[in-house]
């Protein structure tokens, strides 16, 4: 399998799941940042997609994040159950939704407009301050999950692709000042995040954005 794709988007989760079942059975193309990304991926046999990431499976060409975190996940159950149990089917999928159009569906656009020129008062104006009180609840939902279940994951049963989905939006809102993590507000939900973070398939992925452009295996080992 490859992921064309940086470090730091949407392909650190499917990056993430691919570095949690121990697996070697993967390779990664980094790209360029700032080319086409067509012909970079073309380079390397990914002919029909133009979406960052992209993975290679099967003779599919699969290029959303949220259904290739699934196909991974699927995919390595042998070695990590990742998807859950089967009467957590409902909550998973709810998750990995709140994953995308709650938190991350808004982020890009922001973060692209606070580096592309624009006056950083007049995005925090218009678009980033309106956007706090969503965030806000957004949090305040994933404290009152963890006042109300407990535990360390998302899932009773233990760490799933709901966390990959659900913490790499918390841990970019928080990276990018979007949220309010540390204000003691949401002691739950920031612990949560900090165990996210600590494991080290996590600790590995973020290393990935650090590579210079070319195919990887896992543990970013080069591929000669």
């Amino acid at each position: 399998m490859a992921i064309p794709s940086y470090g730091h988007s949407r392909a650190f989760r499917c990056l993430w799941l691919l570095e949690e079942p121990g697996t070697d059975d993967f390779e990664v193309c980094m790209l360029t940042p700032g080319q086409p990304y067509a012909p970079q991926m073309q380079k390397h046999g990914v002919m029909h997609s133009y979406k960052i990431p992209t993975l290679q499976m099967d003779g599919h060409e699969i290029g959303d994040s949220g259904v290739i975190s699934q196909l991974i996940a699927e995919r390595y159950q042998e070695n990590k159950q990742l998807l859950g149990v089967a009467a957590e089917r409902i909550e998973m999928l709810q998750w990995l939704g709140m994953a995308e159009t709650c938190i991350t569906f808004r982020m890009p656009l922001l973060h692209l407009l606070m580096g592309n020129g624009t006056k950083l008062t007049d995005v925090q104006a218009q678009l980033i301050e309106p956007m706090r009180q969503v965030f806000r609840e957004n949090v305040a939902h994933f404290e009152s999950h963890f006042d109300k279940q407990g535990g360390d994951y998302l899932l009773d049963s233990g760490f799933s692709i709901a966390d990959t989905m659900c913490a790499f939006s918390l841990h970019m809102g928080d990276s990018w000042g979007l949220m309010d993590l540390k204000s003691g507000e949401a002691p739950k939900t920031l612990a949560y995040l900090e165990r996210m973070r600590a494991r080290p398939a996590f600790i590995n992925t973020k290393k990935y954005a650090e590579l210079t452009p070319d195919l990887y295996g896992r543990g970013c080992v080069p591929i000669v």
